[in-house]
């Protein structure tokens, strides 16, 4: 096992989580091509191929690589706290998102998360106004507008999530005029077509769309067939952190742990 390419087994996982090669390299902060040339020679070693791209996915030899990866993972995680001595991170972390940024990148990663970090309670709070961190009434928040900074409150970038358009039919799913901020109103309001159904958000959108009800705007890691007469539009996502407890050992976790898990599903 001394030729095992761990690096590259990492780097494949990132890229199965995230679907892409930018995606991964988002996630991973590394130059794209690094990571296109970390999972070729992983291949090569294996001697299986892993990856057939963002539309096909991994390889059946690839999912299963993954599935013992992830393994390896929690292994890894465990024998550091082990080594070093400390304990797994343990508390309550309050984490405020749009409702469906909750739903697609952090519900589908709670077990993988809860394997990680068994002794984190992770409170969930989909909301789409900001909830005041200096009041405590959250610890980590995600926004895809960029707030004002309030205090100390700690602000940095995760990635740009990435939209497409979906959906069939003549008609697009718009947004109330309450809504009409949102840069998806604006890219809907630009498209020439008729607009048959008004919500107030972009988990209706999404719900819409799937429902074969019309087009719309939603997220490239939502949709199962984009449009390719549209070119994709982005929003970048951002991370606010309370000033106060975000040096705790279970915030910190959840900022190093869940946080990269959301932008490799979100982001490319």
């Amino acid at each position: 096992m001394q030729d095992m390419d761990w690096d590259g087994l990492r780097v494949f996982q990132a890229v199965a989580q995230a679907g892409s090669f930018a995606g991964a390299a988002q996630a991973l902060g590394m130059h794209e091509t690094t990571i296109a040339r970390a999972v070729r020679r992983l291949e090569r070693q294996m001697g299986q191929i892993l990856w057939r791209g963002p539309e096909a996915g991994v390889t059946p030899e690839g999912a299963v690589l993954c599935a013992h990866v992830d393994i390896m993972a929690d292994h890894a995680m465990m024998a550091r706290a082990a080594v070093s001595g400390r304990t797994a991170p343990r508390g309550a972390v309050r984490l405020t998102a749009v409702p469906w940024v909750v739903e697609a990148a952090v519900v589908p990663s709670w077990q993988r998360i809860h394997a990680q970090l068994p002794d984190i309670t992770l409170s969930l709070i989909g909301a789409h106004d900001s909830l005041n961190l200096l009041h405590g009434e959250a610890d980590i928040a995600l926004r895809l507008a960029r707030p004002e900074v309030q205090g100390d409150v700690v602000v940095r970038k995760l990635g740009d999530v990435r939209f497409v358009v979906a959906g069939e039919g003549p008609d697009w799913i718009g947004y109330v005029p309450e809504m009409a901020h949102l840069p998806q109103a604006r890219w809907t309001s630009e498209v020439d077509g008729p607009t048959g159904l008004r919500v107030s958000d972009q988990g209706a959108v999404t719900a819409a769309v799937g429902a074969g009800l019309g087009r719309g705007w939603i997220p490239a890691c939502l949709a199962t067939d984009p449009d390719p007469g549209f070119a994709a539009r982005t929003r970048p996502l951002w991370c606010l952190t309370h000033p106060r407890t975000r040096h705790a050992p279970a915030v910190r976790a959840i900022c190093d742990d869940v946080l990269a898990l959301v932008a490799a599903r979100l982001c490319d």
